[in-house]
């Protein structure tokens, strides 16, 4: 059977990461875990999976500021 996706509003992102003291713990621990420089010389392996991991914190940060407008 084939689900229909159902996509989070930036508003919902809003009310996850920023009007929750939960959710705000959350994000922090997310930016310390994966919001620094992706790059490690000589590791393309490992740059390109820092890479995906920060584009996650990118995304919740553009929804986020994207409710703002």
């Amino acid at each position: 059977m084939k689900r229909d996706v159902v996509y989070a509003t930036p508003q919902q992102y809003r009310g996850t990461f920023e009007l929750h003291n939960d959710g705000q713990a959350v994000l922090d621990d997310l930016l310390d875990l994966f919001g620094r420089s992706p790059f490690v010389a000589g590791q393309p392996d490992t740059t390109a999976f820092n890479c995906g991991a920060k584009a996650v914190i990118e995304h919740i940060h553009a929804q986020i500021h994207a409710s703002e407008r």
